[in-house]
């Protein structure tokens, strides 16, 4: 029994400790000075907020309802993990037929077990042959691709290079995504009215896109700088693909869908550098984040003033990507980037504001240079150049 009551006594102390510790940080994070950043908001035409009932803690389920997406064909790279899964979850709720499709197609099968009306496909995105045998088998299904969303990537890797020489955050996130976008446009003109969602981050803040040295053949290499090449490159990537593709009734979207420290990027990225321990232990962090809301306890302690900073769950973080899959808000929009299930604000290069579009990331010369370039990285090209 004495045992036991030391025991008890040591967690006891260390609870408490614990508790003052989250009302210390707390306490001093109140007293703490906000800058709002709104003085460095750049007026903008085109890349403006519109009138939504949405915010910053919509769910994605919330945008769902009411919408009814029965007959509908959707694609979600990367569908079974993080906000991935609530991503495929809220299309097949409003009756859409989902194809995930899955670099581990075991694991994808096991986290969509209770999911109904999903199909899983093998697809890498560092692998053209399987990007290729992807869209060639929706092709020749002859359906009509009414929502593609380009969800996968990976973070703040070491330098590696695919089998192609191209650092691989760019061929993960950008080049991929290219490829499969062209592939599978034949059938998403058949849908006559299809969106394209890219998955881009407010880490393109970061940089932008290194034209003169893309795959850091002589830059120094910086984890993060090459994250943020990659997602401003999907944000350009958006805004030529939506000038192009409007012709076909294609309107395109790039959304960063907020801070979340509870999704798998951080353990997926990890695939094929990283142990396997070490990314697994990683995945049960993250599932051990969702199942217990620790993010709620994370804003509680760190008691965020500005919005963009409050951390999402998985649930809110695919918020803004249905919303540009479905809304009717969106009508007749499109080559827009996106957040908090609204179009976000332009900010000034070098604003550290939590929210918001840099304009390196709004560059139409730069948008063109870069289709161009992943044109020949690739060696794909899209049919809707042959009668521009």
């Amino acid at each position: 029994m004495k045992i036991l009551r030391k025991i008890f006594k040591i967690l006891l102390i260390i609870l408490l400790a614990f508790i003052a510790a989250i009302a210390g940080s707390r306490l001093y994070n109140s007293f703490s000075e906000a800058h709002s950043y709104e003085e460095d908001v750049i007026n903008d035409e085109k890349q403006h907020p519109i009138t939504t009932k949405w915010n910053h803690s919509t769910i994605a389920m919330d945008i769902m309802e009411g919408v009814d997406l029965r007959g509908k064909n959707a694609i979600v790279t990367g569908g079974y993990t993080g906000f991935g899964i609530e991503t495929t979850k809220a299309l097949v709720s409003a009756g859409a037929h989902v194809t995930v499709l899955a670099r581990d197609v075991e694991r994808a099968k096991s986290n969509l077990r209770k999911v109904e009306n999903v199909e899983i496909e093998y697809f890498d995105l560092l692998i053209p042959e399987s990007i290729d045998a992807v869209a060639e088998k929706f092709l020749a299904s002859g359906k009509a691709l009414h929502i593609l969303i380009n969800h996968a990537g990976i973070i703040n890797t070491p330098l590696t290079r695919d089998k192609r020489g191209y650092e691989l955050q760019l061929a993960t996130n950008m080049l991929g995504h290219f490829e499969l976008t062209a592939k599978l446009y034949p059938a998403l003109v058949k849908a006559n009215g299809a969106r394209i969602v890219n998955v881009s981050s407010r880490g393109h803040r970061a940089g932008g896109v290194i034209f003169d040295d893309i795959n850091f053949n002589h830059t120094e290499y910086n984890g993060m700088v090459a994250y943020a090449q990659s997602k401003t490159a999907l944000i350009l990537f958006t805004l030529k693909l939506d000038e192009l593709a409007q012709k076909d009734s294609i309107r395109a979207f790039a959304v960063h869908p907020g801070p979340i420290p509870s999704t798998d990027i951080f353990a997926e990225s990890g695939v094929g550098i990283d142990s396997e321990f070490k990314v697994s232990l990683k995945r049960n962090l993250a599932k051990f984040m969702r199942t217990f809301n620790i993010t709620a306890l994370q804003n509680f302690v760190r008691y965020p003033k500005n919005i963009g900073d409050v951390y999402k769950n998985v649930q809110q973080g695919a918020a803004t990507s249905v919303w540009c899959a479905v809304s009717d808000d969106l009508k007749g929009k499109g080559g827009v980037y996106c957040e908090d299930s609204n179009i976000a604000v332009v900010v000034p290069n070098g604003s550290m504001a939590p929210f918001g579009i840099r304009p390196w990331a709004l560059d139409i010369e730069a948008a063109e240079r870069l289709w161009k370039l992943c044109e020949e990285m690739t060696g794909v090209k899209f049919e809707i150049q042959q009668s521009l």
